[in-house]
Order: C-alpha cells, then structure tokens, then sequence
C-alpha cells in the first residue's frame, strides 16, 4: 500500500519514552499507510531494543535506523532522506500524537497537494498537569492559503507554523530544505523556518495531531538549558543568517517577511536568556547588544522587528528583574492592549 505519511523520530536515550509514542500511531484504519521511522541517534540506553520490539509489533509500519550520534538535526536529516510517504511530519520520542485523529488527517493527505499542512496540538505540562491548545484560525480550514494572505493575518497562524504545527510534503521538503545543523540543541528552528518559507500553498485543518510534553526540568527549552546552551542558539541564529542571504525569492516577497518573523522569535528567546535569566547581568549586556549589532547591520528588518523587545529585556536587566518578572508582564493587560502588533509578540 502507498505511503501517505512518514512519521520522523529522532531517540537518543528514548527507551522511556518510546512506549507511549509508538503505540500512539497504531490506528488500524491508516497504520498501513503511515511510515513510521524511529532513527535511534547513538543512544548508550536499550533505545535500539525497544524500537526493534516495534518493528516487529507493526512490521511495514515502523522501522529503525541507527547511527552514530549526530544530534537532533542529524537524525532528523536521516529520517528525512530516508521518507518514503508523501508527506512527513516529525514527532520528537518524548512526545505522541492524537491516534483518533489519524484517520481524518491521512484522509486529507491522501488528495493534498499544498506544500506544508498545518495541524493545531497540545502542550502538556508534566509538573503541572495543564494542556493547553495552541490553534490556527484561519477563515475557513480545508482550503489552502499564500504567505501573503497569512502574513496579513500573522496572529491568526503564527502558533502552528512551528516544528509541531507543521507537515510538509516530502518532495517539497527534499527541493527546498536544508541539512539541519548537527550537534546542536534548537535547530527546529531551521526545520520550521527555511523549506516553510518557500510554500506557495499552506492548508490548515481543524485537527489537533501533535502532543507536545514540557515541563521537564531537562528539556532543552528549560530556562537552566537554554541558558547553558545558550551557544547552542547563536549557532542557529547564525545559521539562519546564512541562509537568508540565499533565499530564492523577491526582497518584498512575503516568505522573506515570514522567515524575518521566525528569526525574531528564536532571537527573542535569546534575549530573554542572556538578558533576563543570565545571573551575571554585565555578561548578559554585552551578548545581547553584540547579538542586536549582528542582525543590524545582517538582517535589518529582523533588527526592526527586535528593537522593542531589546530595550524592553536589557531595561528589566538594568533593574535586575528576572524571568518571571517578564511572565507577570506579559499576563497583564497593559501588555495585552500593547501586543497587538508584530513588534510585541
């Protein structure tokens, strides 16, 4: 039967994690149809055994690649090259999708032909206990949009055109991608940035397909890691410097816009690392005001989009005020009459 979706995996250390994701695809109605591939990335645990139990649980279904550790962006390359389903979406081993909803969003790929898909998903807070949906609302689901007609409506999609939101057809993927960076931490960045900016057609549908777990103290988007990474985030931010100045597309082009709007995100993530939880306040400063040069005089309108957010976070460093400061912030309802443009997201 016709692969209409590769599931990409990348495990490191997985083997606690992999008995609730695997079991998540398994709908008889589509299983046939999914390609589900579990790259184990040079894990030291029984990452490979309990992939294999899998393999041989939905044999045609799933299957292992192993290779040496080349980090989250190489077993993403490999899994990508390796996709043999129309589409492909990838799905992180400490997360799982929505089985029920399989069918319907197999159903919609099987006569789609939009370049990425977007689906809404769940962010499930392990300490917590909270899930909170993060939709699109587009005006009408099922029928597929321009960047210009998304970019004129930013805040209506912005939340599902990251790495959890987005589906892309594999042929596409393949001509417009790029070798993720390897050996880094936040080069999802790069997978939900640089092919996505080349779309012509994006289709939202109403489903919700992603489960994202967080609040794990040693997840990566941890403010303890994401500071001690935080080299992690210039490499990415330098990587999509360079690929900028390669995009294929008119300067006024909306992908461009698009692409700019992405980079501000992980750059205010730096910012907020470097400015507000970074305990050395000094430091903190100069990176960011290094990081703000960089993009002024590389990336002018990413440095316009950013100038707001910058003088906001680096006077909050100047009054010692933290992290959590900010949240008070930005659950306020000053702040909330203030975001309505894109310089204050």
């Amino acid at each position: 039967m016709e692969k209409i979706l590769s599931f990409i995996i990348p495990s490191y250390n997985s083997q606690g994690f992999l008995d609730k994701c695997i079991p998540s695809f398994a709908n008889a109605e589509v299983l046939d149809e999914l390609d589900i591939i579990i790259v184990n990335d040079g894990s030291q645990d029984d990452t490979a055994a309990v992939a294999e139990k899998y393999c041989r649980m939905y044999p045609g279904s799933v299957r292992l690649i192993s290779q040496e550790n080349k980090g989250h962006g190489g077993a993403l390359n490999t899994g990508c090259a390796a996709a043999v389903g129309k589409y492909l979406k990838a799905i992180d081993a400490d997360d799982w999708v929505v089985t029920e909803a399989l069918p319907a969003f197999v159903k919609e790929l099987r006569s789609c032909t939009a370049d990425v898909v977007l689906t809404h998903y769940h962010m499930n807070n392990i300490t917590t206990g909270e899930v909170a949906a993060w939709k699109s609302f587009p005006g009408e689901f099922g029928r597929s949009y321009s960047f210009r007609e998304i970019m004129e409506r930013w805040k209506d999609f912005d939340r599902v055109l990251t790495f959890h939101g987005i589906t892309y057809r594999t042929d596409f993927y393949r001509e417009k991608g790029i070798q993720l960076s390897e050996h880094v931490f936040y080069e999802d960045n790069e997978f939900a940035t640089v092919p996505c900016c080349y779309a012509e057609k994006i289709l939202p549908l109403d489903l919700f397909v992603y489960e994202y777990r967080v609040g794990d103290v040693q997840q990566s988007v941890s403010d303890e890691n994401q500071l001690k990474r935080i080299g992690h985030t210039q490499t990415v931010l330098e990587r999509l410097i360079q690929e900028y100045d390669r995009l294929a597309m008119p300067e006024d082009a909306a992908g461009r816009e698009f692409y700019c709007m992405k980079v501000q995100g992980l750059l205010l993530s730096y910012y907020i690392t470097s400015l507000l939880v970074e305990k050395d306040k000094k430091k903190g400063r100069a990176m960011a005001a290094a990081m703000m040069e960089r993009f002024r005089k590389e990336m002018p309108r990413v440095y316009q989009l950013s100038t707001k957010q910058y003088r906001v976070f680096r006077t909050m460093n100047l009054l010692h005020l933290s992290k959590d400061a900010w949240e008070k912030i930005k659950s306020s309802r000053v702040y909330n009459r203030l975001r309505g443009n894109h310089d204050f997201s």
